[in-house]
């Protein structure tokens, strides 16, 4: 039942999430019946699905939030901003069941109180509430007979596949749940194909059923009862007075007409007449037909033919549909890390193919060293898109909170998410998550004034928070913005000072400041909230993002406002590379952030002077010597060459020896030894067998500038 359980929580995670979008849109934007419907959906989907594994609690909890939706849904209930509040506990709510149920654990008395507070407080949303009895399940039938028309009699027909035992589901489970929708009329077990106990297979199944079933619930519904077992059973669902439907179901089995007539099914005596009237009228149509074609001119005949053969397809139900149709796959995210590691393996053993074809200056190795470089940057690339996810999808939870700390300390937050569509790594989206979600609560807790602040100072009581997401030189962009207070820089340093990070005499930029929050223990904060204000935090939000091989950077101005700017590499498995050498060492840079590289000649040699600079067509270039850098030693090559990198808005030329181009690259760590080596994110094995070093251009940007400082 593992993988079916891994299937129900990815599920209920995101029908969840879904719920908390549609409900964080409708405190924005205001009600609209798209949101309604979606919220309708989610609610009705979770109690299918914990239905079918026994999940009663949840199923009990669902159904009564469901009810309470579809009457939203019909317009019997007004939704108010406090029944969107309740909605939203309800959410969470049935996320904690969940966990607690796919545990086995058993509800504790809190969540066993707040389930049935919330269930009073639904109970007293619904319609009539004070005045609606509770009908008893022996009265259903007579309610039932009395209803209006809305209810259906359908029929279900199912044969369990001969691996369905395999799936790990409980029949049990799946016909309990039918009298959750509606009532079960009728059953009938099919057993025909059970074999003799001598021949029979215990792993294997035989039986089907046929379910009469009274529900006002539509077919996608029902079909729904069946969604985690729809590859083991053979299906169909149909209205049961749908006569066509019922004799093709009986034509496909011997036997079954009169099983089902034995067991008292309703409408199947009718088709035996609904056949005779059928083949009655085809036979009248065919009859018109022939006489109008033999009393016709003969270049009328095809134009009769055609004209009247749809009418009597139609007439014996004969009609086409195109069943083709696109479909997701939902696959589990450590298959494809198995598959990007062993990609990985397939780049570095292709490197030394390649390497072995140049050495023998072998022709043909050589080109297909070159054929299968390219088939192999192809598939990495498309494993890649696999687990490229746009932002979108995972930052609009970030409304959900957003909402719930500007409640909390009673400011106003207009919250705006900009380039949702951008697309980036899963595991990347997920892991800057937490650090996200912390920032943000800063921005609303430390930075965005309180309403009455605001109005004094000549701002709208409502402040703004923006998520924006863009790409940028080979690297994605989160910038979180907000029209708040600003940093305050003497503040800042006057605590860094106080603690001891920084000595009173040291001449900081404003930027170096700023970055002090960084720091542990280092807050600001006047008084410590529920939220933050404890110094804890806003290093280890930084500790994250370099393990992300990321940067932040942090940009303020005093009563306008604050930007924080992070910038991430696109994936952490595979990246295009240059090649380079310096000493005796061989480098890989990025090549996303390589602009140009140019012949480090006489004239630029002239033109440095000492200095670390050249002039690169009017504008300061800033350069690093890679041999210095390293302590390398200074070796002989044919010429010096300068590679012109860029990252965010910086840009320096790197001095190295020797080019020899693209490269791609399996990033490897280095182990704990190498890790505090600055300018340095990792390793990578060439096809000699050598390892060349990964340049971190952040690292050595930063290096740089403080040099310059």
């Amino acid at each position: 039942m593992n993988e079916e359980l891994d299937l129900f929580i990815e599920d209920v995670d995101e029908q969840l999430t879904l719920m908390e979008d549609a409900l964080v849109s409708m405190q924005e934007n205001g009600v609209n019946d798209e949101s309604i419907g979606a919220l309708f959906r989610a609610m009705h989907t979770i109690k299918g699905t914990a239905g079918m594994f026994g999940f009663n609690t949840i199923v009990s909890f669902a159904h009564i939030a469901e009810n309470l939706l579809s009457d939203v849904r019909e317009g019997k209930v007004i939704l108010t901003p406090q029944m969107i509040e309740t909605f939203l506990q309800a959410k969470d709510h049935t996320q904690n069941l969940t966990n607690l149920a796919v545990n086995n654990e058993v509800i504790d008395t809190q969540t066993q109180n707040k389930n049935d507070a919330l269930l009073e407080v639904l109970k007293s949303m619904l319609p009539n509430a004070n005045s609606k009895e509770v009908v008893k399940k022996e009265d259903r039938k007579m309610q039932v007979d009395e209803d209006d028309g809305s209810q259906k009699i359908w029929h279900i027909s199912f044969r369990l596949k001969s691996n369905f035992f395999s799936s790990g589901m409980d029949i049990i489970n799946i016909l309990s749940f039918f009298s959750m929708l509606g009532e079960v009329k009728n059953t009938l077990c099919i057993d025909s194909k059970v074999p003799n106990l001598e021949k029979i297979n215990p792993t294997e199944s035989f039986i089907g059923y046929e379910v009469l079933f009274l529900s006002d619930s539509s077919h996608a519904d029902i079909e729904e009862i069946f969604a985690f077992i729809i590859n083991d059973v053979e299906l169909e669902i149909f209205l049961a007075d749908d006569v066509v439907m019922l004799e093709a179901l009986c034509n496909k089995e011997e036997g079954l007409k009169e099983k089902l007539i034995s067991a008292g099914f309703e409408f199947v005596e009718k088709i035996q007449k609904n056949t005779s009237d059928k083949e009655k009228n085809f036979t009248e149509e065919a009859v018109f037909v022939e006489e109008r074609i033999l009393t016709e001119e003969p270049c009328t005949i095809q134009k009769h033919v055609t004209q009247e053969l749809p009418s009597i397809q139609e007439a014996q139900g004969i009609t086409k549909k195109d069943i083709s149709k696109n479909f997701s796959l939902r696959v589990d995210s450590n298959k494809i890390d198995q598959l990007i590691n062993q990609i990985s393996e397939m780049v570095i053993a292709n490197a030394k193919v390649s390497q072995r074809a140049d050495t023998l200056d072998d022709n043909e190795l050589s080109e297909s060293a070159i054929i299968l470089s390219d088939m192999l940057e192809e598939i990495r690339t498309s494993v890649m898109n696999i687990r490229m996810v746009q932002v979108g999808d995972s930052f609009n939870k970030f409304k959900r909170i957003v909402n719930d700390v500007a409640k909390k300390v009673s400011k106003e937050i207009e919250f705006s998410i900009i380039g949702g569509e951008t697309e980036l790594d899963k595991m990347v989206v997920e892991k800057i998550s937490d650090p996200l979600m912390h920032m943000l609560r800063n921005s609303i807790d430390h930075g965005i004034e309180t309403p009455e602040e605001r109005k004094s100072l000549g701002k709208s009581k409502k402040g703004n928070v923006t998520l924006k997401t863009y790409p940028d030189a080979g690297t994605i962009v989160i910038e979180i913005s907000d029209d708040g207070r600003g940093l305050s820089r003497d503040k800042i340093l006057a605590k860094a000072i106080a603690s001891g990070l920084v000595n009173e005499s040291n001449t900081l930029k404003d930027k170096e400041i700023y970055n002090l929050i960084f720091s542990a223990g280092l807050s600001t904060a006047e008084k410590v909230s529920s939220i933050s204000g404890r110094g804890v935090g806003m290093d280890v939000v930084k500790r994250n993002i370099e393990a992300l091989r990321g940067t932040v950077e942090i940009d303020s101005k005093a009563g306008e406002g604050s930007l924080f700017t992070i910038r991430l590499p696109l994936t952490l498995a595979i990246i295009d590379g240059f090649l380079v050498q310096s000493g005796n060492t061989k480098y890989i840079i990025p090549l996303e952030m390589i602009q140009e590289c140019i012949e480090l000649d006489a004239s630029h040699k002239k033109e440095m002077d000492g200095n670390a600079y050249i002039n690169l067509r009017d504008s300061i270039l800033p350069l690093v010597d890679v041999r210095n850098y390293f302590n390398e030693e200074k070796t002989k090559s044919i010429r010096e060459n300068i590679v012109v990198v860029r990252y965010g808005d910086y840009k320096i030329g790197m001095m190295v020896d020797e080019l020899f181009g693209e490269f791609q690259t399996v990033i490897k760590p280095l182990g704990e030894v190498f890790s505090n080596v600055p300018g340095i994110s990792g390793g990578t094995i060439l096809g000699s067998g050598e390892i060349a070093l990964i340049f971190d251009i952040p690292k050595l940007m930063e290096h740089k500038i403080r040099e310059i400082k």
